[in-house]
């Protein structure tokens, strides 16, 4: 029986008689009523869940990013007149094109459980020492005579940077990745022999034999898995590729010898290709 009643000058009452009506079928709809009502008690409870949450996370995430441009943006320019302060060069030679990284830091304090504080030098405008061209340094395998003039305006941007009275201690690696692993070894050999010869001639960098090499695209691989690795402690969102190949080649810069992290640092040997 259903039954409403309303208050008016007059008091009111009407009802209904489930006279015709099966009993079942009354059961049914009573199920399938509180059936909706919790389904939609759960579905509201969801959404205020999913809304609170990712409201929350993206709040959190500005936050962790506002911190992080903070510190960045607090990053002073590279004191170049500080005598204790070192320089490395880096210059990734890849497929599209040569980039030159220009990093720093100062004396190592001895202590032998501590790294050295390797930093990307910082212009007086604060930005960071980075020049790109273009093509890839493979567009030369047929004429490996003229890589070193092709590189020449990467290592005059470095020189412009480093002071003059730190070029002779000033180490420069050159790195060829997958443009030049694809090219036949004789090939290879002949640009590397080029920046071998000519660069010392026309700079006063650190720069042997050793320093310019083509590396593997298993060595590419470690560096950007550990790369991955110690990213994977910082509440960033990943970086973006030319920041991954930067952070390889500073790897490299500071730790050459990587085979010994194989086992006890990455969790997996086959990476790279």
């Amino acid at each position: 029986r259903i039954g409403i009643s309303c208050l008016f000058p007059a008091s009111w009452h009407f009802s209904i008689s489930p006279v015709g009506c099966p009993r079942i079928l009354n059961t049914n709809l009573r199920q399938i009523i509180v059936i909706s009502v919790l389904a939609a008690a759960v579905s509201l409870l969801y959404f205020s869940v999913v809304i609170i949450r990712n409201k929350y996370g993206r709040l959190t995430r500005d936050k962790k990013f506002q911190r992080y441009l903070a510190r960045v943006t607090d990053i002073e320019a590279t004191d170049t007149n500080n005598p204790s302060v070192n320089y490395g060069i880096v210059v990734d030679c890849g497929s599209s094109g040569s980039r030159v990284f220009v990093y720093c830091w100062p004396r190592h304090n001895g202590n032998p459980r501590d790294l050295l504080d390797i930093r990307q030098m910082r212009d007086k405008n604060r930005k960071p020492v980075v020049m790109k061209i273009k093509p890839g340094i493979s567009e030369f395998a047929t004429s490996p005579e003229k890589v070193s003039d092709y590189i020449s305006p990467l290592l005059n941007f470095a020189a412009e940077h480093v002071p003059r009275a730190k070029h002779k201690e000033t180490p420069l690696y050159i790195l060829c990745t997958a443009g030049m692993r694809i090219l036949p070894e004789s090939q290879q050999k002949a640009i590397l022999e080029d920046l071998l010869t000519d660069i010392p001639v026309h700079f006063d960098f650190l720069f042997s034999d050793s320093h310019a090499e083509v590396i593997s695209g298993k060595q590419e691989g470690w560096y950007i898995g550990l790369q991955f690795k110690i990213w994977d402690t910082i509440p960033l969102n990943p970086p973006h590729f030319h920041q991954r190949t930067l952070f390889s080649y500073m790897t490299s810069l500071c730790c050459p010898n990587i085979k010994p992290l194989k086992n006890s640092y990455l969790s997996s040997p086959h990476v790279g290709t």
